[in-house]
This record gives C-alpha cells, sequence and structure tokens, in this order.
C-alpha cells in the first residue's frame, strides 16, 4: 500500500511571486523535486497551490512513498519536505507547516 505525506502552508498575497520561476519557494520546491526519486521507495510528489483565496494563498507539498517504511525513513531524512523548507529560504517557521500523512482505503 502507498502512503502520502503532505506539507502545508499559506503565503499572502504579496507573497505570490515567490512562487514564480526564481523565486524563493519555487527554487527549494524545484530542490526537492529534484532530488526525492533519489530515495528508496519513492514513488511521485506534486506541489500545489490554490486559487481561490485572493488574500492567502495555500501551498501543499505532496510525496508519495512504496510503503510505511520508505516513508520513515523519508521523514527522517534531511530531504523531509518539512525540514527543507524550515532550513532553506524563505524559511517556513515550523509552527506555519502543516504535516498530514495519509493511507489508501482498501
Amino acid at each position: 500500500m502507498a502512503y502520502i505525506f503532505q506539507v502545508s502552508f499559506n503565503i499572502s498575497a504579496s507573497e505570490i511571486s515567490k512562487l514564480e520561476i526564481g523565486g524563493s519557494i519555487e527554487r527549494t520546491l524545484g530542490y526537492l523535486k529534484t532530488l526525492l526519486p533519489s530515495q528508496t521507495g519513492f514513488i511521485d510528489t506534486r506541489v500545489l497551490y490554490s486559487l481561490d483565496d485572493e488574500e492567502k494563498t495555500y501551498v501543499v507539498v505532496v510525496s508519495e512513498w512504496n510503503n510505511w517504511e520508505d516513508l520513515q525513513n523519508h521523514r527522517n531524512s534531511s530531504l523531509s519536505e518539512d525540514k527543507v523548507l524550515e532550513e532553506f529560504q524563505p524559511h517556513i517557521k515550523p509552527e506555519d507547516l502543516i504535516i498530514r500523512v495519509y493511507g489508501e482505503v482498501q
């Protein structure tokens, strides 16, 4: 069964340019999308942002893992999305991150 790891956060409308090519959030998320496939059990990753609120934008980073052990190894690695978003620009604070883990309904 595959497992989903999701990290999300909000940015203000004034920060939307950080998602554009060359913006600090785009560079950090691009770094993740490039390196995650090297991890054991990696299946896929997606980065999405909301379009329905003019005052803030909700950014969601989703990665899919082959099994529970692979997901746990990823979460303990330096490439875990929450760790990368905290470490690199724009340094999203841990209290601003929402982390969820999902399993498939059988």
